[in-house]
């Protein structure tokens, strides 16, 4: 697999208007996802359906619409005010009174005195940038209504479809270009982008017996208990007289026919793009046979999801039947999946797993993942059953439960590393507290959490130690202020556990929260954790107080020092660290990424703060968490602490 080379992880999904809005928002969070949503524009039900056939040869606005307001950042209340203006419908008995208020409005934003006041009170709480830009589209909309000189019924209609279809008119009627200039106008946190290259299609689909339905919101709607067998995109709707020369053939005539109307739509650049860069592939839930599959037979989309750099390609399976899948099961979509990419055997590895709610066989409706008896079907490619459902609302996955299972699996699949942790620790030659350390080294229940922990102390008195099995005890020999750095180098090298502890000091720290470190760094997106040993004022204080004993001045120097270095570090890299001198490191070798090991490798840092700059340097995330530390009186080295303090200082600079 390519490393991620920028510390960033590009994550590619495939969604329609509101099934994956959970995935979306949780990825939200990781700053270091790029997210890519690849959308279809099919849709052809209500308002936006009348829009299509209102305006010859536009697309489907309302997934996009959907998925825009899921990218805005709603703790800004002027995008809050965004996605209740996007998302705000026309009342059904908007009148040509209230219509032309709104019209005159966005001629003139100041006029907001004329419109209702539920609908004034949304434009006045946008930002006028953002209002003055939005009123435009939306005035050259009206522009096309009234030259056009037909009708159209606004009750009912957003404003957020209204406002795509005046970017379209006003951008030469390229549906892609008035996405990407719409995305960038609202700010959206991530890119929203249409499969194809924006060619008009209707979406029919096919049932197992025979029956035809002839546009998207009669595949999205009820319908016979009939299995969908597959879909096409046409040109245009089929004529009454092309409905009636179908209903007399076949099904496999039927299904050749409109095999002979099908369009060959091509993947977009954008969607091209982003698939080839990404490191995860989502195919997530949703409408299967309108919001997603559609864009599974998109041409050239098979290529780039074959050509991708991507490691982890998951299907996630929708919580619940619906009408478009009633009759099938999880299995059954997936094939469908694969048939449309044109490998049903999964040999190019289209799906590497699927993810499955495990209750989902026990709730009214539930998506089977298979058939029952004998005959059931194995699934393409490995099932991964948790619990992915919001444990409110059982219509709802659970985006925090879905993106934690990816990057987990992520991890695993960045290389054959050993869940196995190594802990490396310096005590300055004092081989007398190794006894104390061995002591919590047994009690503690590693075994819970890896296959193998193995201790090293540096300069350590070998001794004949009885451990269990899964614990091992070593000793090292390396010299120099900052050993720790020789150890990190070595685990890199040549050894394969994921992660690595190094303490070093003059004083003592408790083995325990190397579990609570662990935790952090597999909660989120870290690559290394430092452990703060300023928990408190009194804590501190008495750390130095047994450090310098009677040294006055000695004291006060380290007081103001530790200050120094936390401003001096802030200011050079604009990351706060509470205790930049901190000996308590952590690593997880799957979050560091390629640049940051040939850095390493390349050029050892003076010191640990340069190591800490190394990984900021190479976007390596960093998390602080309070750790326990003690000192003692006559245990503590002035000039090491003094050493090492002077190349910390030296390291922020060189």
């Amino acid at each position: 697999m390519n490393d991620v080379l920028d510390g960033h992880i590009n994550v590619s999904l495939f969604c329609g208007g509101r099934g994956s809005s959970a995935i979306t928002r949780e990825l939200l969070r990781w700053p270091n996802v790029n997210l890519s949503l690849l959308v279809n524009a099919y849709d052809d039900g209500l308002s936006t359906g009348e829009l299509r056939e209102f305006i010859p040869g536009m697309l489907g606005p309302s997934d996009f619409r959907k998925s825009l307001s899921h990218l805005l950042d709603l703790y800004s209340s002027h995008q809050y005010a965004l996605q209740k203006a996007i998302e705000y419908r026309l009342p059904i008995d908007f009148s040509k009174t209230d219509l032309k208020h709104l019209e005159d409005f966005c001629s003139h934003p100041r006029r907001s005195n004329l419109l209702t006041a539920e609908l004034g009170a949304i434009f006045l709480e946008l930002d006028r940038e953002v209002r003055t830009r939005f009123c435009f589209y939306m005035a050259e909309f009206f522009k096309y209504y009234r030259s056009s000189g037909k009708t159209f019924r606004f009750g009912d209609c957003s404003l957020g479809n209204l406002l795509f279809a005046g970017a379209y008119l006003h951008h030469d009627r390229d549906f892609n270009a008035a996405t990407r200039h719409l995305s960038k106008l609202l700010c959206s946190q991530a890119q929203l982008i249409n499969v194809s290259k924006g060619d008009n299609c209707t979406l029919v689909a096919l049932k197992e017996d025979g029956q035809i339905l002839y546009r998207e919101s009669e595949v999205v709607g009820p319908q016979s208990s009939n299995r969908i067998d597959t879909i096409f995109l046409l040109r245009q709707p089929l004529t009454a007289e092309e409905r009636e020369s179908l209903e007399g053939l076949s099904f496999q005539q039927k299904r050749a026919r409109l095999h002979e109307l099908e369009v060959k739509t091509e993947i977009s650049e954008e969607a091209r793009e982003a698939l080839l860069s990404s490191h995860v592939i989502i195919y997530g839930p949703g409408t299967q046979f309108s919001s997603l599959m559609p864009s599974y037979k998109v041409f050239g989309l098979p290529e780039a999801v074959r050509k991708s750099q991507a490691v982890l390609k998951l299907m996630v399976a929708n919580l619940k039947s619906d009408h478009d899948i009633q009759g099938l099961t999880v299995v059954d979509v997936a094939n469908k999946l694969l048939e449309f990419v044109g490998d049903p055997k999964n040999e190019g590895t289209f799906i590497t797993h699927i993810l499955y709610n495990r209750n989902a066989p026990y709730v009214p409706n539930g998506f089977l993942l298979s058939s029952s008896g004998s005959e059931a079907k194995q699934a393409p490619a490995a099932v991964i059953e948790s619990d992915f459902e919001n444990p409110v609302n059982s219509n709802v996955h659970s985006g925090y439960s879905i993106v934690h299972k990816t990057f987990e699996l992520l991890d695993r699949a960045r290389g054959n590393h050993e869940d196995e942790l190594d802990i490396y620790i310096d005590l300055l030659s004092r081989s007398i507290a190794v006894d104390s350390i061995l002591q919590e080294f047994v009690e503690l229940p590693w075994q819970k959490r890896f296959g193998k922990t193995r201790l090293c102390v540096n300069r350590a008195n070998r001794r004949t130690v009885t451990l269990p099995k899964e614990l091992e005890f070593t000793s090292s020999h390396l010299d120099g202020p900052f050993t720790e750095l020789d150890a990190l180098r070595d685990w890199l090298v040549n050894k394969n556990s994921e992660y690595l502890v190094t303490l070093t000091g003059d004083g003592e720290y408790r083995l325990r929260d190397i579990l609570v470190a662990v935790t952090t760094l597999n909660s989120g997106t870290f690559g290394a954790v430092h452990g703060s040993r300023t928990q408190s004022r009194r804590q501190f204080g008495g750390s130095l107080r047994s450090a310098y004993g009677e040294g006055t001045v000695l004291f006060w120097m380290s007081w103001l020092g530790a200050f120094v270095l936390t401003t001096l570090f802030a200011l050079r890299f604009r990351i706060v660290f509470s205790d930049t001198l901190t000996g308590f490191r952590i690593y997880k070798r799957s979050r560091l990424n390629q640049g940051f090991r040939e850095a390493l490798l390349k050029r050892t840092p003076i010191s640990g703060l340069g190591l800490a700059k190394l990984l900021i340097q190479n976007h390596v995330e960093i998390a602080e968490i309070p750790v326990t530390y003690r000192t003692f009186r006559g245990f503590t080295k002035v000039t090491w602490r003094l050493q090492r303090a002077l190349r910390n200082a030296m390291a922020i600079f060189f």
